[in-house]
């Protein structure tokens, strides 16, 4: 489809659309244009760091903090602060609701081997308004509500166990010991077109600040600036990965297959997806095939890990382009709002906030080499998408829109690291901000358990769950223009 084209049929669809620069309709999660104005405009915050993520990696000039690794979504601008909050200190956090699809205020757990978890956190949904504000993101209010201003705190402690117990607007530390810094996380997902990666401010608009300004009340007084960050002894720093590159080529060396591990093999076909439920049984636990063994040495408890997103689940497969030039995935879409072109309702009855695949690198780096979000995601009549993964010299000629389907670029496969294998990598799924309401939900997959080992993930998300295949270029080819994927196998209890 050219780029005329497809703003006709943007503009078809009630949504006026502006072409930026190089021509493109901003379908993609973050154009060039937003990645750039976001990236000069928020670098020299006194608390937040700069915006991380895949898109600003790849700029000239990325600092450390802005590497992607752990944080390999393309549509999206993390803005990370590391910091010590004194025993009686309350962070006080003010901002403007923003024009996108999805954000959220994270305190990560600290986790053996310095690895970030599950923490507490705050979504967009939940946040209360200032009084005279609205909650743009309450589905009763249009989208484009104003004014739309917040107010959120941290402090220390445990959340309350009874969520009627808790601090309105309030995120907690989670713990007591403030000798633990505080890693605060602040994600944005899919502005709407024509604004900045905050959400918040116009891409045109000369002098717009969207990040949340930063205060520390302190026995009675309020801190900002460079005072404030001195007594918080904030800092820019970048993230560790999930493992050394010693300890991860030692489990290949030792493995069932050096060559592919921890690529399920192919007799696993296409039960290739599981739930990620923590670093120790969803990274290094790969590589035990036995269910009961892999749960006996590696609990399945739901801790997290790599600083993932506490609201999002992750279904995750080990991709080996030694087993296939394709790795080809089908499943249903889940119902979700679209957002990016200034639309002015959510959908009442979503599934999920936003969905999301993304090739990257394995644990020793953590990178992200290529994203599709659920907007740009080409389906069928029946609401299923079939997506491609590949090396770009791989892509089958069908492997395109026009034809039903999506290419995911493989990427450079483990990572850039000495001993890194270009040919193994893995696929991220992104399941964020489900609905208790949603019954095929990944969230609702059962804990793998000694007494219970074997993972469950297709049983309980049925049609939802990624069935996949590794396929040669020239047979997907041979499919022609409206290629139809089947399996010998489907999910259980799926019709």
């Amino acid at each position: 489809m050219t780029t005329a084209s497809l703003a006709d049929e943007v503009t078809k669809q009630g949504v006026q659309n502006k072409l930026f620069p190089e021509g493109t309709t901003a379908r993609t999660g973050l154009s060039r244009q937003q990645i750039e104005v976001t990236n000069k405009r928020y670098q020299n915050d006194p608390f937040w760091a700069g915006p991380k993520g895949l898109a600003y990696s790849s700029i000239l000039g990325a600092q450390p903090y802005q590497v992607a690794n752990l944080y390999p979504d393309e549509g999206t601008s993390y803005f990370v602060a590391w910091f010590d909050l004194p025993k009686n200190g309350k962070l006080i956090i003010k901002g403007e609701y923003g024009h996108l699809r999805y954000f959220s205020y994270t305190a990560a757990s600290h986790l053996p081997g310095g690895q970030l978890g599950n923490g507490d956190f705050i979504v967009d949904r939940e946040i209360q308004p200032d009084p005279g504000s609205v909650n743009p993101f309450d589905p009763d209010n249009s989208r484009d509500a104003s004014p739309r201003s917040y107010t959120v705190y941290l402090i220390n402690g445990e959340a309350p166990e009874d969520i009627n117990d808790r601090e309105p607007n309030t995120i907690y530390t989670g713990t007591d010991i403030i000798e633990n810094p505080v890693h605060l996380a602040f994600r944005n997902y899919i502005p709407d077109v024509g604004y900045d990666g905050t959400g918040c401010v116009p891409l045109d608009e000369l002098d717009g600040n969207g990040l949340p300004e930063v205060s520390l009340e302190l026995d009675g007084e309020i801190f900002t600036g460079k005072a404030m960050r001195d007594i918080l002894h904030a800092e820019k720093r970048a993230q560790i990965p999930g493992s050394t590159v010693k300890d991860w080529v030692k489990k290949i060396r030792n493995s069932y297959n050096p060559e592919s591990a921890p690529s399920l093999p192919e007799t696993s076909e296409p039960y290739y997806f599981q739930r990620f439920w923590n670093t120790n049984y969803s990274g290094f636990g790969a590589f035990i095939l036995n269910p009961e063994e892999r749960v006996i040495r590696y609990s399945a408890d739901p801790t997290g890990g790599l600083a993932a997103n506490p609201d999002t689940v992750y279904m995750i497969a080990t991709v080996s382009l030694a087993r296939g030039e394709l790795f080809v995935v089908r499943a249903k879409m889940p119902q979700h709002s679209n957002t990016k072109h200034g639309e002015k309702t959510w959908n009442k009855d979503d599934q999920l906030r936003y969905w999301s695949a993304s090739s990257g690198g394995t644990l020793p780096s953590g990178w992200g080499w290529d994203t599709v979000y659920d907007e740009e995601m080409p389906l069928d009549d029946d609401g299923y998408f079939t997506l491609v993964m590949s090396w770009p010299d791989d892509r089958p000629a069908n492997a395109r829109p026009e034809c039903g389907v999506k290419w995911l670029d493989f990427g450079s496969g483990e990572g850039r690291y000495v001993g890194a294998r270009n040919w193994v990598g893995q696929l991220y799924m992104r399941y964020q901000h489900v609905s208790e309401t949603w019954g095929e939900s990944p969230a609702n997959i059962p804990q793998p358990t000694p007494k219970h080992p074997k993972p469950m993930d297709a049983e309980f998300m049925k049609e939802y769950y990624p069935l996949a295949k590794y396929m040669s270029k020239k047979d997907f080819e041979m499919l022609g223009d409206n290629p139809i994927i089947t399996f010998d196998k489907k999910p259980l209890g799926a019709e």
